[in-house]
């Protein structure tokens, strides 16, 4: 009996290890810049899951994190290995603004410009000081911004804009929607655009807070923010 639970142990040892091998892999990187003042967050090129979220400190941080999906094979780990590390997010300041570029390796062939990335998963997770200004030009994937009161420019090729605002904010709104529906807390004009779209508009007097938001395939979502902001 004793003989046996020893062969046991060492056959499931290697299948151990191939199940550990087969895990998803996943990297994570965090950058934080200090601010005499509150200036823009600019995203280039990004695609994944976008969360901007305001606070009340004098600095900007940025957590990325790359990750795949779960592996089947060790030719396939060192694959993926090798897509996840050509994927090059770079972060740095600029005065008083933080840019955040994503850079894709070139691919061969005629594959279309966006699939080559769906093997690879980025969520850009960014704390900025509230009066920051937004200017972000996202591929695919959702934008979520809760509590910042800067102007905001925010371009979707394939995804969604969420913005939860303060309830008792002067904001000029200009969204609109190639394909998919405006949603809005706050009262404006709206009117289809053709079948498909949508175009929501909103005036106001200056001082205000700008809004300028674009989706190609995807929504836009306008939300009072309910209860105090949190850091």
């Amino acid at each position: 009996m004793r003989k046996l639970l020893v062969t046991a142990i060492v056959v499931a040892l290697p299948l151990l290890a191939d199940d550990r091998s087969n895990e998803a892999l996943s990297s994570s990187h965090t950058d934080r810049f200090t601010l005499a003042a509150a200036g823009a967050i600019r995203l280039e090129n990004s695609i994944g899951e976008v969360d901007i979220d305001g606070w009340d400190r004098p600095e900007v941080e940025v957590t990325v994190v790359r990750s795949t999906g779960r592996l089947y094979d060790a030719k396939a780990r060192t694959e993926r290995q090798r897509r996840l590390d050509s994927v090059q997010i770079t972060t740095r300041q600029d005065g008083n603004d933080v840019v955040i570029s994503t850079a894709y390796p070139p691919r061969n062939g005629f594959t279309h410009s966006l699939s080559r990335r769906s093997d690879i998963g980025i969520s850009y997770r960014i704390k900025a000081p509230r009066a920051s200004k937004l200017v972000i030009d996202h591929n695919s994937g959702g934008v979520n911004v809760s509590g910042v009161g800067g102007d905001i420019r925010a371009t979707v090729i394939n995804g969604q804009i969420t913005l939860t605002l303060a309830p008792d904010g002067q904001y000029a709104i200009d969204a609109q929607c190639k394909i998919g529906d405006v949603y809005s807390d706050f009262k404006g004009n709206d009117r289809r655009r053709r079948v498909v779209g949508e175009v929501f508009s909103r005036a106001a007097t200056a001082p205000a807070t700008n809004l300028y938001l674009r989706v190609r395939l995807g929504d836009i979502i306008l939300q009072k923010l309910h209860g105090p902001p949190t850091d």
